[in-house]
């Protein structure tokens, strides 16, 4: 796992091999985790990080295999009264990780 450091002035944690804030890495997991799940890029390519994933046309199933993968690459369980809007966008997908890592 990658040494994180504390920016004492911004309160954000980077890390220090990457340079990337914790919310942008997350981020770039996701997109990750989506690509081998749908096996390619073309859904990604397409969605920004604020655009609702079912609008933006992932099905229900796909969304629970994302689900399922994060768990696993970022070593957490879901509860089960998450709110819904934490589910909708890759941007809010991203922050739930990171406050849960804080």
């Amino acid at each position: 796992m990658p040494e994180q450091a504390t920016d004492v002035m911004s309160d954000v944690t980077t890390d220090v091999m990457t340079g990337q804030d914790p919310a942008t890495e997350a981020k770039q997991r996701i997109r990750a985790l989506l690509v081998d799940l749908l096996g390619g890029d073309r859904f990604t390519a397409k969605v920004s990080d604020t655009e609702s994933l079912r609008e933006a046309g992932l099905s229900s199933n796909a969304l629970v295999g994302l689900l399922v993968a994060m768990e696993d690459a970022f070593v957490f369980e879901w509860d089960d009264d998450v709110r819904p809007e934490v589910l909708r966008t890759i941007e809010s997908l991203a922050r739930h990780v990171v406050t849960l890592r804080n």
